[in-house]
């Protein structure tokens, strides 16, 4: 069994970005291809912010996108899975304690009584005089009992960052190697005896015993400070990934305010989770091949870490549609059925009155056209309810001509006629009448689906005639015959 054990570390303070997404993924399909551990664990110290349903929707999200976690913390009253807990960072308050007064007691780190004035003043004068705004380090060498003098005087602890250099070797980004010096004693405990980030995050993997760090290269600043509290601290230090961040279609970075920063906006516009898992590992990991379409399962197998990229990639909407038209084309029609039939349902069709083999078969007819989900609605609200207006630039090409009302009638008396009413008897009708006319198919089949759908664009047309049958296509055809009289009398 791998030893392998990677997370995703999320603040419930909102939705979960679509830049997180793509995080948890790398992790997850890193853990399941090495038969290693992923681990879900919260950063939940933002007592303003967090809460927790927030921390369901983070679940909620990861489980939409197919993305489970072998420990994380319990929900919903639930214990928490896995050996290494609280996987809530609000409850690994005293461990932080413990390993900040270690950090004290070895003199790694040393309490600072500085005040914020204090420190503003010196800000300000590094401004002034033109030079990078660094801590004085004047509490850095305080004796034992100068230390004692401050008494009940309140505290801040810094890092005490040591001479040298610190190398990371990077599992995307290559050698960085980072002068010590280029570092202020940072703070890793407030004042009011809260942890800082940097502290609290380099706790928990070191205790949770992460093998493999993979965060987004927003962090790359951040982790030579890690990797100095590492080593301090005396724990196993875990291989970095930065990876590159989701960019927007403009190329800047992908704004909590854009459509579909939130993971659940993709679901709402109907989307399928393993279309967008499939999208989110291509924006910074390649296959090494052409192939581009992968099932979740296939995207395990072929994963490596040696293909993940160092340039960021921009969001491309349409190459997105692209995959999710593929992924739905991968479905069985059952499975295509159970996830469209709600969304029919939800605009108020009265599925009940069609019978099941109906219902799939309409399903069936439309898996080769729909993009998304949500693009049922458009191709088959005509199957439910007679369209009562016609698409005006369809009618415009293919009834305002002056042969328009032959035309449709000779398509009505196909319809009166054909002895069997099926796809094929209706095409070789069709077929049938271009070859005494000499028109091609389209003359025929662009001016009844406008008559049937009133649209120009949608299922097979005799596919979609089949399952209107044969009244209701005459009663369509009618109604677009005197459409067009009235059109050419006015």
């Amino acid at each position: 069994m791998s030893t392998v054990r990677v997370r995703i570390a999320p603040s419930p303070t909102g939705f979960f970005h679509i830049g997180n997404a793509k995080t948890a993924l790398i992790n997850w399909l890193y853990a399941r291809k090495m038969g290693g551990t992923f681990i879900l664990r919260l950063e939940d110290t933002d007592t303003e912010r967090s809460k927790d349903e927030y921390s369901d929707v983070v679940c909620g999200a990861l489980l939409w996108l197919g993305i489970d976690w072998d420990e994380g913390p319990g929900f919903h009253g639930d214990p928490d899975m896995g050996a290494y807990g609280p996987y809530r960072q609000s409850q690994r308050t005293e461990l932080y304690r413990r390993e900040v007064q270690r950090l004290l007691d070895e003199g790694k780190a040393y309490k600072c009584f500085c005040t914020k004035e204090e420190l503003d003043a010196e800000r300000e004068r590094a401004t002034a005089e033109k030079r990078p705004p660094r801590y004085n380090k004047k509490c850095r060498d305080l004796t034992p009992e100068q230390v004692a003098a401050k008494g009940a005087a309140p505290f801040a602890v810094r890092f005490r960052v040591p001479e040298g250099f610190t190398e990371i070797h990077d599992l995307v980004q290559g050698v960085v190697r980072t002068e010590n010096k280029e570092f202020d004693d940072f703070i890793i405990v407030k004042p009011n005896g809260d942890a800082i980030f940097h502290l609290a995050n380099v706790v928990d993997d070191g205790l949770m015993k992460m093998t493999h760090v993979f965060r987004g290269d927003d962090h790359m600043t951040n982790a030579t400070r890690h990797v100095m509290l590492f080593n301090a601290l005396g724990y196993d230090l875990p291989r970095f990934g930065h990876l590159p961040m989701v960019l927007d279609e403009a190329g800047k970075k992908y704004s909590k305010r854009l459509h579909g920063a939130n993971v659940l906006d993709w679901r709402d516009d109907g989307y399928l989770p393993e279309a967008l898992v499939n999208y989110l590992v291509l924006l910074g990991w390649t296959p090494g091949d052409d192939r581009e379409v992968f099932r979740p399962r296939e995207l395990i197998e072929a994963f490596t870490i040696e293909r993940l990229g160092q340039s960021a990639a921009k969001f491309d909407l349409k190459k997105l549609q692209w995959l999710n038209g593929q992924h739905i084309r991968l479905l069985s029609v059952a499975e295509l059925r159970a996830r469209l039939l709600p969304i029919l349902e939800k605009q108020g069709f009265d599925l009940a009155s069609k019978p099941d083999a109906w219902l799939t078969q309409m399903v069936g007819i439309c898996q080769e056209k729909i993009k998304t989900l949500n693009e049922i609605v458009e191709y088959a609200d005509f199957f439910f309810v007679e369209p009562t207006t016609y698409e005006e630039k369809a009618v415009k090409k293919q009834w305002e001509g002056a042969d328009a009302p032959a035309r449709m009638q000779a398509i009505r008396d196909i319809f009166a006629q054909t002895a069997e009413w099926s796809v094929e008897t209706l095409k070789h009708a069709y077929e049938d009448l271009c070859a005494k006319t000499g028109d091609a198919l389209g003359k025929y089949i662009h001016p009844t689906r406008l008559a049937l759908t009133g649209k120009s664009v949608g299922p097979g047309l005799f596919e979609l005639a089949e399952l209107l049958g044969r009244e209701a296509c005459l009663a369509r055809m009618d109604r677009a015959i005197d459409y067009i009289r009235n059109m050419k009398e006015s």
